[in-house]
């Protein structure tokens, strides 16, 4: 067996036993509790990996959806639109520095295009920068909540203020 065939082999015992982990997370710990999605945009797949399962851990959610960059956001709520979804990700998790549609791009068509129609929609930047020119251009975006510039932590997740988005 290749190194290559190995490591992919691994990837896909990770992913089946994560989730089998979420389903038994699920019905165990959130049993009657009303969950919304939450959006996480980030070309590293790794990042992904972490973010989705820091917010099951955290019991924020139990529906991550994950994109790799900005433009498979916006596609994902260009489909959401259409289908007039109620059941929208009121939370995003969003990288600043990525191919194609970075996350500023994002923002802005998103703000322009999008907010209107999911106007709970809240963004937590997390991006490795510590640009301070970036943090002081977030302040610009009345939807985004924090820049963090760190790994997310479960406790972090955990004692967010999530009332304005209408997740608790």
């Amino acid at each position: 067996m290749s190194l290559a065939s190995s490591t992919i082999n691994m990837i896909e015992v990770v992913i089946r036993r994560e989730h089998c982990c979420h389903e038994i997370f699920t019905a165990c710990f959130l049993p009657n509790k009303i969950m919304i999605p939450v959006l996480c945009i980030n070309d590293s797949s790794i990042t992904l990996f972490v973010q989705k399962r820091l917010l099951l851990q955290s019991g924020i959610t139990d529906n991550v959806i994950t994109a790799c960059d900005g433009q498979e956001g916006l596609d994902y709520y260009s489909r959401l639109r259409e289908t007039e979804n109620n059941d929208y990700p009121r939370l995003i998790l969003l990288d600043i520095h990525m191919p194609r549609v970075d996350g500023w791009q994002f923002l802005d068509k998103f703000s322009e295009l999008y907010l209107p129609f999911f106007k709970d929609t809240r963004v937590i930047i997390n991006s490795f920068t510590v640009d301070e020119n970036e943090i002081n251009k977030a302040k610009n975006y009345p939807i985004i909540m924090d820049f963090v510039t760190s790994q997310l932590t479960t406790d972090y997740l955990k004692n967010l203020d999530l009332r304005q988005t209408g997740i608790r």
